[in-house]
């Protein structure tokens, strides 16, 4: 499954990630990791969620950042859900379609969850995302 949050700055989307991240390790049979641009949240996620910092790492684009996924998920066969917070923070706007549809061949194939929260108008949501919002 792959959930986007789309909207605005300010709209609240990193605190419904946060949420639902806290909401979800609970339950969790398996591992839970959070992907963010910076430190920010860290402290906002319950301790049990594996909080990762993608500007730690040499990540630059769409592909580089899938293959960090596939990555991260590769070395714990237990993750089951992965929250990306600020996709386009991350990699920019380039790429995104191409990025979704590995990530969608990717989620089916490894049975993942995906949250992920991109900045945009709302009013403009790209056709290749809305069948995920």
């Amino acid at each position: 499954m792959i959930k986007v949050f789309y909207g605005k700055k300010g709209t609240g989307k990193t605190k419904h990630m946060l949420e639902n991240a806290n909401e979800i390790v609970v339950e969790a049979k398996g591992n839970v990791v959070y992907i963010d641009d910076s430190n920010e949240q860290l402290m906002k996620l319950a301790r049990e969620i594996r909080f990762v910092n993608v500007m730690d790492y040499p990540v630059k684009g769409t592909d580089a950042f899938l293959g960090f996924i596939c990555g991260i998920a590769s070395q714990n066969y237990d993750i089951e859900t992965i929250f990306i917070d600020g996709l386009n923070y991350i990699v920019g706007d380039a790429g995104l379609e191409a990025f979704f549809k590995g990530l969608e061949t990717f989620e089916k194939q490894n049975n993942l969850s995906f949250f992920i929260s991109i900045n945009g108008d709302e009013n403009n949501t790209p056709a290749f995302i809305k069948k995920f919002i």
